[in-house]
């Protein structure tokens, strides 16, 4: 049986080593012409799609002639260069009508976007780029230089008041309590505002706040959906897992192998096996179909799909079908991946006993005396409350 931990060696095994001389341009032609040129929407008759469709072109005749840019219509209507001006909301940069017309003077070959593309965004290394001169911090530096490039001047700077809502509302997603407001009015150090930024950063409500965008990526639901919508009553493990990550600053690199392969390649870290809980916490089709097979196929899918749209960024699902016209990933390449997934059984949160004291476990049983009371005390005071409301109206 193979290892979850092949799938990170997929990952980089679809990774190219050198770019393919043809990727750039028809990565250009999907980006900056498809939306108006593709196999629902033809303007002018003509579509992009393949070197097929633009020896054939349009109402206007072929839109490329390999060999020979200079003449190509594509590469006139690009420049601006007679009435047909395209496109239309303004002329495209210098560099990628240049590399169009390079593509077509070397004979225009179609680079299937399932090669290898090194121009791909996902696919291009990181790079820092220099910090411009000016401003306090690294980021004011590259607001101040763009400011300054578009001749803008700078916003005032915000009032205390202000400064504290915006930042607890952008960390904790909840606003500040009078009592900090004040408090930080009235702090007259120097490094007030980093010592707030410190305090709001090492909350357990950060971790709440932008843990949640993660849980949205990777399809995270304490239910299964479709028609019974099930609950899943572990999912909180993997949710509490990732709030934890946010809030303890694990990086990203680690975040990411727990996730893919955490019992794998950290089989005695109970905290990462919970992380592997990914694969888990999303669609359910069993209670929908009853048929094993096809919840086994409908499970890989999705494993694939999440997998590749959230930690190689492409947008792979249509490959189920046929090769995928744009995003650099084929029908065959889509199957690969599945077949990694399907060497190994479905992870699970259930490798530890349920947590009695979990807010779900009360439901899950009879309520106890001291439970029955509380429960007593909370409908006793809402009928209070709904006879008041009777009586006012």
């Amino acid at each position: 049986m193979l290892s979850k931990a092949c799938i990170v060696g997929l990952a980089l095994g679809m990774m190219p080593a050198a770019a393919d001389p043809n990727a750039e341009a028809v990565a250009i032609l999907g980006r900056r012409c498809a939306s108006c040129h593709n196999e629902k929407v033809t303007m002018s008759g003509l579509r992009v799609g393949s070197r097929d469709a633009l020896l054939k072109g349009g109402s206007r005749g072929a839109a490329i002639q390999p060999g020979n840019s200079a003449q190509s219509l594509l590469v006139k209507a690009l420049s601006h260069a007679d009435k047909l001006a395209m496109p239309p909301t303004g002329k495209l940069p210098a560099t990628e009508i240049a590399a169009l017309s390079k593509w077509i003077d070397s004979g225009a070959g179609w680079a299937h976007t399932a090669s290898a593309n090194a121009s791909w965004w996902a696919f291009r290394p990181p790079a820092r780029p220099a910090v411009p001169s000016g401003g306090s911090t690294p980021i004011d530096a590259f607001i101040q230089a763009m400011l300054r490039e578009k001749a803008l001047p700078s916003a005032p700077e915000a009032d205390r008041a202000t400064l504290i809502r915006r930042v607890t509302f952008d960390l904790h997603g909840l606003p500040p309590t009078a009592a900090d407001i004040l408090a930080f009015q009235q702090d007259s150090r120097p490094d007030a505002y980093a010592l707030l930024l410190d305090r709001l950063l090492a909350s357990p409500r950060y971790g709440e706040k932008w843990g949640k965008h993660w849980l949205d990526l990777v399809r995270y639901g304490d239910t299964s959906g479709f028609e019974q919508d099930p609950y899943q009553l572990y999912s909180w493990r993997y949710r509490d897992y990732v709030i934890k990550s946010f809030n303890e600053d694990k990086p990203y690199d680690r975040f990411v192998r727990e996730q893919i392969a955490g019992d794998e390649i950290y089989p005695e870290d109970p905290q990462a096996q919970q992380g592997t809980g990914y694969f888990t916490v999303g669609p359910n089709r069993d209670m929908l179909y009853k048929v094993e097979d096809i919840n086994r196929v409908e499970s890989l899918t999705d494993f694939v799909d999440t997998t590749s749209s959230v930690f190689l960024g492409l947008s792979v699902g249509c490959a189920r079908c046929h090769d995928h016209k744009y995003d650099p990933i084929s029908q065959q390449e889509f199957f690969q991946l599945y077949a990694y997934f399907n060497s190994i059984d479905e992870p699970g949160l259930y490798s530890q006993e349920p947590d009695p004291t979990r807010a779900f476990e009360p439901f899950l049983a009879v309520p106890s005396p001291a439970q029955r009371e509380r429960l007593t005390a909370i409908g006793e005071r809402l009928s209070a409350a709904k006879s008041a409301a009777s009586t006012v109206s």
